[in-house]
């Protein structure tokens, strides 16, 4: 699994005192970023994020620190399913599990392309079950 390290930031809590339920969004993009970036050393992002689905197990707080454990459990032509995976640390407690489909994308065109080949063997390195939620 590719890791992401961050710290929770005052401002993305709520009246609560927990993260923002829509902040995870960014935690995650942010995770999909750095790990598309690390694997693939992109020039440019031809992908978009087609789905997400998230599953809140526990809440996050400030000044938290969280981690973000991401993998590929699906490959289609043109999409492919990311996994994640947040923790609170130092625990290590399960926070958040997510799946975001992705789409390689021709915006010329405007509309998906299949995404290069050696993307799959990059991938395998990192490959992971979908959460149980997702599994069909």
């Amino acid at each position: 699994m590719h890791l992401t390290h961050l710290r929770v930031r005052f401002g993305e809590t709520d009246m609560a005192g927990h993260v923002n339920n829509a902040v995870y969004l960014s935690y995650l993009e942010e995770a999909r970023i750095q790990f598309l970036s690390d694997v693939l050393q992109l020039d440019g992002m031809p992908l978009i994020l087609a789905s997400a689905q998230m599953d809140f197990i526990s809440q996050v707080f400030f000044p938290e620190e969280i981690t973000v454990e991401t993998g590929v459990s699906r490959m289609g032509r043109s999409s492919f399913d990311i996994v994640h995976r947040l923790y609170r640390e130092p625990a290590h407690q399960l926070a958040l599990s997510s799946v975001v489909t992705i789409v390689y994308f021709d915006y010329e065109q405007q509309k998906p392309a299949p995404f290069p080949e050696e993307w799959r063997g990059k991938f395998k390195a990192y490959w992971t079950e979908a959460p149980e939620s997702r599994r069909a």
